[in-house]
């Protein structure tokens, strides 16, 4: 019996502070939360670099302007966390597609947040990854990495 040709192995990746990492390899989808330190983020990237030579990673890019919403201290660990997971996959050899939170957010016709509180747009965001995987418990930590994710598996074009 001849060998079976690798498959792929997705990953999304929200590098928020309340983040998450997501993949998706052989029909199985898992979510987790960022893992709590820069090692561990690199050990978990590393684990699934081994179970595919063929990984790619959707990672969400960081805002290049934050506003007056958005802490410093919470931006400083969004560019820092985003700096450590693109490293790595750079180390491993992954094929990495930064994604703009808008190209995302539009592929899943998720609107704008517009005038809903910030509480009721990652509600939003939530419900949605929600439907699309619904044997996963979907939490506000995993719902945008899971949206990056499926925008990644699935949009016909670069995101």
């Amino acid at each position: 019996m001849p060998d079976q040709e690798p498959s792929f192995l997705t990953i999304g990746i929200d590098c928020g502070v309340n983040g998450g990492v997501c993949w998706h390899h052989n029909g199985v989808t898992t979510a987790m939360r960022m893992p709590p330190t820069d090692f561990d983020v690199v050990d978990l990237l590393v684990s699934l670099s081994k179970r595919s030579p063929l990984v790619e990673m959707f990672i969400e890019l960081p805002p290049l302007y934050a506003g007056r919403n958005i802490p410093g201290s919470a931006i400083g660990k969004l560019m820092m966390n985003y700096g450590i997971c693109y490293g790595a996959g750079v180390a491993l050899k992954f094929k990495i597609h930064p994604v703009r939170p808008q190209a995302w957010q539009k592929f899943h016709a998720l609107g704008s947040k517009g005038e809903r509180t910030s509480t009721q747009w990652k509600n939003h965001l939530k419900q949605k990854a929600a439907e699309l995987y619904p044997d996963i418990a979907v939490t506000l930590w995993s719902a945008d990495a899971l949206l990056v994710l499926n925008a990644g598996l699935y949009s016909k074009q670069s995101l």
